[in-house]
């Protein structure tokens, strides 16, 4: 029998908290300042690996609503759409400003080597959301950027450290005050089209399985940004233990 609407979204949060963004030394290493100036540049060409790879994961998620027919959903799909990459600044120009002001040009950038985690995170969201379907996609984004926008969100803590104590610009920095403006919006609508379309159990089964690989797949993003940092081969766990379920196992006496 499938969950409620707000027992299936509490549920989704239970999973998402496992690995509780501001908690992931990439952010808090930024917030209490453990950082230098140096590595966070190093951090930021990796997270700029990564966005440059939005493009390509939005239009799967678009492309899906398409050929599904899902048109009450693909209303959410391209307000998410025109937000990331329409007007006449991309999220991937933003990000470029960053990299501008720390002398590192988007030829040099591209040149650089995705970290360990770096590359399977790539790899699980634009794969993620090119085989599942277009609410899966959505679920995959949708706790993570929930987390991340809002005045109290992460990002927001993470844009008033980078200009108010480590000294980029608002310009450079301007990532993050974006990420703060339109994040929470992003979130919110995503995960009001989750209760609104995963009323069966089926599609809840679905959606379960897309929210723990995007809080695994940007977890491993953050770590490639801490990688790139520190030149160490590092994973962080998370809070609590693994909840997975797992089968019988009857060994022969």
């Amino acid at each position: 029998m499938p969950l409620s609407p707000d027992a299936f979204i509490d549920e989704l949060w239970a999973i998402a908290r496992q690995v509780p963004m501001i908690e992931h030394p990439w952010f808090r290493g930024i917030i209490e300042h453990r950082w230098s100036r140096e590595q966070i540049v190093l951090g930021e060409v990796q997270h700029y690996l990564r966005v440059r790879t939005n493009p390509i994961f939005f239009g799967y998620i678009a492309i899906n609503a398409v050929q599904e027919k899902n048109y009450a959903l693909m209303d959410v799909v391209l307000d998410n759409f025109m937000e990331e990459l329409g007007g006449e600044r991309t999220h991937v120009d933003i990000m470029l400003q960053f990299l501008e002001e720390a002398g590192i040009s988007r030829e040099e950038a591209d040149r650089a080597d995705a970290a360990p985690g770096t590359m399977p995170a790539i790899e699980m969201i634009v794969g993620g959301c090119q085989r599942r379907s277009a609410l899966e996609g959505l679920a995959l984004l949708a706790f993570v950027e929930d987390q991340h926008g809002g005045a109290n969100g992460v990002a927001a803590h993470v844009y008033k450290e980078m200009v108010g104590h480590f000294g980029f610009s608002p310009r450079a920095a301007e990532t993050y005050q974006l990420h703060a403006e339109q994040d929470e919006g992003h979130g919110g609508r995503q995960i009001d089209a989750i209760r609104r379309f995963a009323t069966d159990d089926e599609t809840q089964e679905k959606i379960r399985g897309a929210v723990q690989l995007g809080v695994n797949a940007f977890n491993f993003e953050w770590d490639g940004h801490v990688q790139a940092m520190t030149s160490q081969r590092e994973h962080w766990r998370g809070n609590g233990t693994l909840n997975l379920r797992q089968p019988r196992v009857a060994l022969p006496r």
